[in-house]
């Protein structure tokens, strides 16, 4: 008989699923879910009964989740091949690319500092109104991506520098409390897409990057049980079985060396169905990734990657 010829070497099953899902982008729990349901790639099994993936199948589940990110259907894109993937994906960027260029980033430069100013001046009713304008004029997404992000992330960064005083910072988060509210309301107002649950962990105090979660999250389609901060773990957990949520996402703002957190992440996940997304980001998630990985979560570093996460999760449904 014929010898059997060696596989190519990107078809060697070689990669466990958490290499996979580090490469791909995609959850553990949506890969699970796509294999399952639609047969996206067919893994082969280590002798101890491991998953093990080829770089071609990397490669495939990467398109999938670009383009499920963007609004495909995985049920429509699953059975297409390589190759047919990988045109929608280059035509699907450039027409973004060409999108990104239109809307220009003097115009959210002009809004950011606005809000700064009225920030500085600790005028709360300027603030909204501004807020309120940039909404309306750059739309959702950009208005999040663009001003809210950054000004945030300006706001702490001169709050911990001592440029700004605790009552400035106050101010700002109450304000966007109240805009990023308003946004999420009027976005999933009448929704019945699937649920995530928004909070941050005990002893993480700073909100503005879950008021950011939550309605970015709403724009997506989806219902926000939003928590708040500094909320214990079993709350969490127990919400999220009332509310049969399909994920569980935390914000990691400050501080970044919380000794006590690893164990509070231990402690959700075990509260947790074993298959229930938890999805973590904020400006300090990374200075907690063995705690969070430890904890089979999955770090979101930005809104993008956010609702790339949401997409998969929505489109695995």
């Amino acid at each position: 008989m014929p010898a059997t010829e060696p596989a190519p070497p990107n078809d060697l099953p070689r990669h466990p699923v958490r290499v996979v899902a580090q490469r791909s982008g995609l959850s553990t729990h949506v890969l699970r879910a796509w294999e399952r349901r639609h047969q996206v790639v067919s893994p082969a099994r280590s002798d101890g009964g491991q998953r093990l993936y080829s770089d071609a199948d990397i490669e495939r589940l990467t398109l999938l989740r670009q383009l499920t990110s963007h609004g495909g259907a995985i049920g429509q894109l699953a059975q297409l091949p390589r190759e047919e993937l990988a045109r929608l994906a280059r035509a699907d960027q450039a027409e973004r690319v060409g999108e990104g260029a239109a809307e220009g980033e003097g115009e959210a430069a002009r809004w950011r500092e606005s809000a700064l100013r009225a920030i500085e001046a600790l005028d709360g009713v300027s603030l909204r109104r501004q807020l309120e304008r940039g909404v309306v004029a750059l739309g959702v997404h950009p208005f999040l991506d663009r001003v809210v992000t950054p000004v945030l992330i300006e706001v702490g960064q001169r709050w911990r520098s001592g440029a700004m005083g605790i009552a400035h910072e106050h101010l700002a988060t109450a304000v966007f409390r109240q805009v990023l509210g308003w946004v999420r309301e009027t976005t999933e107002a009448g929704t019945r897409g699937p649920s995530v649950i928004v909070a941050t962990p005990p002893n993480q105090v700073h909100e503005g990057g879950a008021l950011l979660v939550a309605a970015t999250a709403a724009a997506e389609g989806w219902r926000v049980v939003y928590l708040g901060a500094d909320l214990p773990v079993a709350e969490i957990a127990a919400t999220a079985q009332r509310t049969r949520a399909q994920a569980v996402a935390l914000s990691l703002i400050h501080p970044t060396g919380d000794a006590s957190l690893g164990g509070e992440l231990a402690a959700l996940r075990r509260a947790l169905p074993a298959e229930l997304p938890l999805l973590v980001g904020g400006a300090a998630a990374e200075s907690y990734r063995a705690e969070i990985e430890a904890a089979d979560g999955e770090i979101v570093s930005q809104l993008t990657d956010l609702r790339s996460a949401l997409a998969a999760l929505a489109a695995s449904e």
